[in-house]
């Protein structure tokens, strides 16, 4: 769903609560001045019952709906919507409620999609936080921000990361959309990050032209091309209406024209088996999919708190067989326990049945992580990077 319609829904609702909070305060005035009686006025006649219970009724299914619905979403402050009705009216207090729903969930899809707001320009260019094993330097390429970190030591056989939503992976936190960063530098000059060889990867962050295509360039385009019912099993509030199918596009550009380039800046001899991408959520989704779709450029796809409920147990299935023999490429797929991804471990299980009964032989070609009482965001990502990183530098 688009959120210029989710504003326009909200404001629509404000309209009617508007409406209801200057009509109950003007025939409450005018009733008590005159010291109209409440009680005999609901109840006099069966008409006045009809319209007494068909309120009450109404607002004790609402308010609890309220309740509910708030704590499912995550909305704050609903004692505040509950007590006011006593002192306004709920024909106030459930369509202004309503409106704030509007509001809330536009919010909650723009930190699904990882943006947080559309932008037809190239992101600013920071200064990268100096690194004692490494730079981070930036360039533009086809019309986009691409951010790396190299190390200090490099050679042809260095590998490669290519990592997709750059807005938010080596971009300084004061620069970033929601002040979140995964903290590869830092991850890497504690030590957390280790190669057994000495080499230490590039790490390429791949900004968007434009923020609100984020869905479009990351979701696997010929998988949901060939199966459009799978975005029936995603939540209404972050189901699209209209998708403009990018993610091939997306993944041949990295693929066939950023990974050349990276080769040619830094004097690399790629291969697959030195080559990875690596993405969070959507981005798990995208990782999946550029392997499977480039298995030749991308030897090991990395994908943490992967978005399975964009199409539950079909896309898992379509995906696995997707990959091709085992063994063929290399697969890390982790989930957390709180936040989104507490609906998203359940299918993070079903992605493990599935790849044992493919014959992936765990810990060798894939491996699956469960890290309970983490959640959906850089923070947590950057806490636990070193985990899929060392497993393919090493293993």
């Amino acid at each position: 769903m688009k959120n210029i319609n989710r504003n326009q829904r909200a404001a629509f609702y404000f309209v009617v609560a508007g409406v209801g909070l200057v009509t109950a305060w003007y025939f409450n005035t005018i009733a008590i001045m005159k010291a109209q009686d409440y009680f005999g006025s609901w109840f006099g006649s069966e008409v006045d019952l009809v319209l007494a219970l068909d309120l009450l009724i109404t607002a004790f299914a609402a308010v609890p709906f309220m309740f509910i619905e708030s704590r499912r979403i995550g909305m704050k402050n609903i004692a505040w919507y509950a007590l006011s009705s006593f002192i306004t009216a709920i024909a106030f207090v459930f369509p202004f409620w309503l409106g704030m729903r509007e509001l809330h969930l536009s919010k909650l899809e723009r930190e699904a999609n990882g943006v947080k707001r559309s932008s037809k320009r190239i992101h600013d260019v920071p200064v990268g936080t100096p690194s004692p094993k490494g730079s981070i330097e930036t360039f533009e390429f086809e019309g986009r921000r691409i951010d790396v970190w190299v190390p200090k030591f490099l050679d042809e056989l260095t590998p490669l990361v290519i990592a997709h939503d750059g807005g938010n992976f080596l971009m300084d936190k004061d620069k970033t959309w929601n002040g979140q960063n995964w903290g590869i530098p830092e991850a890497i000059d504690s030590g957390r990050v280790v190669a057994v060889n000495g080499r230490l990867p590039i790490f390429v962050g791949v900004h968007r032209i434009d923020d609100s295509l984020r869905m479009n360039e990351l979701i696997p385009e010929d998988i949901l091309k060939a199966h459009p019912e799978l975005l029936n099993q995603v939540d209404p509030i972050h189901r699209p209406t209209d998708i403009d199918y990018k993610g091939n596009e997306y993944q041949d550009l990295l693929a066939l024209r950023l990974v050349p380039e990276i080769a040619r800046r830094y004097s690399l001899k790629v291969s697959p088996e030195r080559t990875a991408q690596l993405g969070a959520s959507l981005g798990g989704i995208a990782t999946l999919y550029g392997v499977m779709r480039h298995p030749k450029v991308f030897g090991t796809a990395l994908a943490l708190s992967t978005s399975w409920p964009l199409g539950g147990q079909e896309l898992i299935d379509i995906l696995v067989k997707g990959l091709g023999k085992p063994g063929s490429v290399r697969i890390y797929s982790d989930c957390g326990t709180i936040e989104l991804d507490a609906s998203y471990f359940q299918w993070h299980f079903k992605f493990v049945e599935a790849m044992d009964k493919a014959g992936w032989s765990r810990d060798v070609n894939y491996r699956a992580e469960l890290w309970p009482g983490t959640g959906h965001n850089e923070t947590w990502w950057g806490h636990r990077v070193e985990h899929p990183i060392n497993w393919w530098l090493n293993s």
